[in-house]
């Protein structure tokens, strides 16, 4: 053999093994990622079926009706609201990693079924209360209002109470 010869072969054995090199990496990206959202769903199923989570929930329903029933008197910027948001928040940070493709919809709405519609329906008084407060600003939890209006009528559930879909949204993935 040749220099030319060997040459070639070198060059094409160094273009096989960047090839492979490359698809071994795109599928261990591919593998990774797959992992972290297994990773993401079961904490998520973890932290919605834990005692916290139900007390949260428990309270923030209670607060909320109490809240409206008393005509919101005494119970804005006190505990209860605070703690009443930061509970929606946490359907919304989920709505918002459906919506990005971090979390399965399917999952999601197999798993939450018409729980998130039912805290919707529990939470959306303090929602409108905040929108008459604050006339003008978009709710902060639309993709939670989003993802039970859409679970809701997939699943053929409870109606949905509220000012109607949230504007510029869209049905999650799935």
């Amino acid at each position: 053999m040749d220099l030319a010869t060997v040459t070639t072969w070198v060059g094409i054995a160094a273009s096989s093994a960047l090839v492979v090199s490359v698809c071994l990496l795109a599928y261990n990206l591919r593998a990774s990622r797959r992992d972290a959202r297994r990773n993401l769903a079961f904490s998520m199923m973890e932290q919605l079926t834990s005692s916290g989570f139900a007390a949260r929930r428990w309270n923030m329903h209670r607060a909320v009706a109490a809240g409206a029933a008393g005509g919101w008197t005494e119970f804005d910027e006190s505990l209860p609201d605070f703690e009443s948001r930061s509970f929606a928040y946490q359907y919304e940070l989920i709505g918002q990693m459906v919506q990005a493709g971090t979390l399965d919809y399917p999952l999601v709405r197999d798993f939450l079924q018409y729980s998130i519609v039912a805290d919707w329906n529990a939470f959306e008084p303090l929602d409108a209360h905040l929108h008459e407060r604050y006339p003008g600003r978009p709710s902060p939890w639309t993709r939670f209002q989003g993802l039970a209006g859409q679970i809701t009528t997939e699943l053929h559930g409870p109606v949905l109470r509220g000012r109607g879909p949230p504007a510029g949204t869209k049905p999650p993935p799935g």
